[in-house]
């Protein structure tokens, strides 16, 4: 049977019809045939005709419910919408009903005409109301107030611990209202400071009665004239008194004192207020902390012993286990007295300051005396007030939050007073041999002395604890110190390079006085004085870049530093820049360095400056002082060859050579004595080079020689070796001995006959003018190693015997 096909396509407005009564019958035949269509495409189809009748019946069934079920919930809903609706209106109905009729009572009430007149005639009676009702809040809570604190007050002295919780309760009252009169815009200010005051002199009234009672106990013990041993009485209120302060303890961020700790210092307090706060002269500003600190410190070391064995137990036994077993504040009994005492030393420290800070020289010295005591609180009773990682701040931490300013003002100007007197005395610009051991550079009394300055500097702020504090002092003092003495330094060199200068006279006006002055032994000690002082800075400085103190300095500005920005105060007003500029290049970064870096680079510079003056003036003196050694014309003397060789074992330096001589010898002698030996090696290395050229150019190069010159020049070399190993043991075998020269001398002082197994003049000549193959054998072969093949040439040419 053949496939129907029929193409129709079907109408896409029956998806939206109802299939009954709006899809009309020949939609439905459309459908129909698409849907057999779908399921009937070959003949083999016909076989599930049953199968697919029975399938339809099925859906047929399920649509047929679920339109039963969409009917039955839309009828519902609709049934709900008008309940709804109804319930609506009638409660619209009934809310205008009541309106009408409470207008109409406002209105009999008020008299008034209208609602709104009603409503406005009811504000005053309302806002009495609202008055009213406030009112009876308020008294509500002054009762709640009144009773919390009669409650409180009832289980006193017996149980403080149950008097603490309706304590508490008064507590959480005051910090609630004061939370909630912020957004209230300050509402309630009379009640919240009342409940807050009654809450505070609650707070007094516990502790006073608590302490009224461990006082009693006290006076019965006739304490503290006797010390004996606690009764139970004693430990009881002891005990009672930590438990009512154990809430504030809690919650403490600064060093407390402990009631009972107070209580016992009581007549410690008055004591030193009748000895160095009254009418008595112990009391005087001007004996500074001569005797209060002593007292004080005596105080504690005579009641150490008391106090661990009987008030250590029990303040062990209350904190065990809690989070403060371990602060020394709390458990250690000694700790806890100096805690109850420094209140009333601290009162003391203040008005002494302010009675002596118009006299610089009774703050300083206070001063001195306060980190002193300060540092013998951490280290003989290893007081940390509660802190064990940074230890305890100390009186002079705050102290200086006033007085800093003022202090540093009064150092500075005694350090650059006491630098004034040095710089001016008589022995500051003399050397002092004595100050460093032989081969070592020997610097200036003023050069010691000013040290010495820098050092007793860094004593008086080597013991405070702030940063800003150390590296203002370091900055304002010891550099300004530094500064001024390079300064001075400096213009030594310059005066010097001014005077010796070849303008001098006609620009500068120098007289020849004046120019010889500098001139020989004058003119290197004045080099020396101005190098032995830099050097001397130079190596102290170093040495305090290995100390603890500037060590420390040093990580704590660098730690610093590396947090903050290149904008910011480094060290209290002083910038980033500013501190970076006086201490060292490397602030701020990873490299290694020191406070004195900047400083030491200074000084440097002036060393090497002062040590290039001493080079320039040996050998600037140099020809000058050889002029007539190397004009002397007596190097072609003709003489017997037997002779020569009797001369030349006899002769002595020339004539002309002993002045010269005698005069580096001296200048020397002089470097010798006042340069370390490093130093001086390389003075007189650059000086021996200087004179060889000299020789070389001058008198090697340019004369001839006969046999006896040439052996007298040999000897004359000799006796300059002898002035070098006079400084440098052999230095004559170094490159001291001027090799080149020494040399050329040797090549020159060739025999002229042959003698046996030896190369005379003449066969050198013969060699050495032949080729550079045989020259270079020759000169291997005589052991000369600092002449050139051109350089024997000439030498061999100044011989009159090789030239006839």
């Amino acid at each position: 049977m053949p496939t129907l096909s029929l193409h129709r396509e079907s109408s896409p407005i029956g998806i939206i019809l109802d299939p009954q009564n709006n899809i009309t019958s020949e939609e439905r035949d459309i459908r129909l045939e698409d849907y057999l269509n779908d399921k009937i495409q070959t003949d083999a189809d016909f076989g599930n005709v049953d199968s697919l009748m029975a399938n339809v019946e099925i859906q047929k069934r399920q649509l047929e419910e679920q339109l039963q079920d969409a009917r039955s919930k839309l009828a519902k809903a609709r049934l709900a919408s008008e309940n709804h609706a109804s319930s609506i209106l009638q409660r619209n109905a009934e809310f205008k009903l009541r309106q009408s009729d409470l207008q109409k009572k406002l209105m009999i009430v008020t008299s008034s005409n209208s609602p709104e007149g009603a409503v406005e005639r009811l504000k005053v009676p309302m806002e009495r109301l609202r008055r009213v009702e406030m009112a009876r809040e308020y008294v509500e809570m002054l009762k709640e107030v009144d009773d919390l604190t009669k409650e409180a007050r009832i289980h006193l002295p017996e149980n403080p611990k149950e008097a603490l919780k309706p304590y508490t309760q008064l507590k959480e009252v005051a910090m609630a209202l004061r939370g909630l009169q912020e957004p209230a815009e300050g509402a309630a200010v009379h009640l919240v400071n009342y409940v807050e005051d009654t809450c505070t002199q609650l707070w007094i009234d516990m502790k006073k009665i608590m302490m009224d009672e461990f006082e009693a106990v006290l006076k019965k013990s006739n304490w503290p004239s006797i010390a004996t041993e606690p009764t139970r009485q004693w430990t009881d209120c002891f005990g009672k008194l930590l438990d009512l302060q154990t809430p504030e303890i809690l919650v403490a961020r600064e060093p407390l004192v402990l009631l009972p700790m107070g209580v016992l210092a009581r007549m410690f307090v008055l004591q030193f207020r009748y000895h160095f706060m009254g009418n008595k002269p112990t009391s005087h500003p001007h004996h500074l902390g001569d005797e209060f600190f002593k007292w004080f410190l005596g105080t504690i070391i005579k009641w150490e012993g008391f106090l661990r064995d009987n008030v250590g137990p029990i303040l062990a036994a209350h904190f065990r286990g809690s989070a403060l077993a371990a602060n020394s504040l709390y458990v250690d009994p000694v700790s806890a007295f100096i805690t109850a005492l420094l209140p009333v030393l601290k009162e003391k420290v203040d008005s002494v300051v302010i009675a002596i800070a118009p006299e610089p020289s009774y703050l300083s010295s206070f001063m001195h005396q306060l980190m002193t005591f300060d540092e013998t609180l951490r280290s003989k009773f290893y007081y940390d007030a509660g802190n064990a990682e940074l230890g305890w701040k100390g009186l002079t931490w705050e102290v200086l939050d006033i007085w800093f300013e003022r202090w540093v003002e009064v150092e500075k100007a005694f350090a650059l007073e006491r630098y004034q007197i040095i710089i001016e005395s008589p022995n500051s610009g003399k050397i002092d041999y004595d100050s460093a051991a032989p081969g070592k550079t020997k610097f200036t009394y003023g050069a010691s002395e000013v040290m010495d300055l820098l050092g007793n500097v860094t004593t008086q702020y080597s013991k405070l604890r702030r940063l800003s504090h150390k590296v203002r002092f370091l900055i304002a003092i010891q550099a300004e110190v530094l500064d001024r003495y390079h300064g001075r330094l400096t213009e030594s060199l310059d005066a010097y390079s001014t005077i010796m200068s070849p303008v001098a006279r006609t620009l500068h006006g120098i007289t020849k006085e004046e120019r010889e002055k500098l001139e020989g032994i004058g003119g290197l000690e004045s080099l020396c004085k101005v190098f032995g002082s830099a050097d001397h800075v130079i190596s102290t400085l170093q040495g305090y870049t290995y100390e603890e103190f500037f060590v420390d300095l040093w990580d704590q500005l660098q730690g610093r530093a590396k947090v903050l920005s290149v904008g910011d105060n480094l060290a209290g007003p002083l910038s980033y820049a500013e501190v970076k500029d006086c201490t060292s290049d490397a602030v701020g970064s990873g490299e290694e360095g020191s406070v004195f870096d900047v400083t030491i680079k200074g000084f440097t510079a002036i060393r090497n400056r002062a040590e290039e003056y001493i080079i320039q003036a040996i050998k600037s003196a140099l020809p000058a002082s050889f002029r007539s050694y190397l004009t002397k014309p007596q190097w072609t003397t003709v003489g017997d060859d037997h002779l020569s060789e009797i001369l030349q074992a006899e002769l002595n330096v020339t004539a002309e050579l002993v002045r010269p001589l005698q005069s580096l010898e001296e200048s020397m002698g002089f470097l010798h004595k006042a340069l370390g030996y490093p130093t001086f090696r390389h003075v007189l290395r650059e000086s021996i080079d200087c004179l060889q050229d000299l020789f070389w150019n001058e008198v090697l190069m340019k004369e001839d020689f006969t046999t006896l010159g040439a052996a007298r020049f040999l000897d004359d070399l000799r006796g300059i070796h002898d002035v070098v190993d006079s400084f440098v043991p052999h230095g004559s075998q170094t490159a001291l001995g001027m090799p080149r020269l020494k040399d050329g001398i040797r090549l020159l002082n060739l025999p002229v006959d042959s003698p046996k197994d030896k190369i005379g003049l003449l066969d050198a000549c013969n060699e050495v003018f032949a080729n550079n193959e045989q020259a270079n054998a020759l000169l291997e072969n005589l052991g000369i190693v600092h002449l050139s093949n051109t350089n024997a040439r000439a030498i061999l040419k100044r011989r009159v015997e090789a030239s006839v």
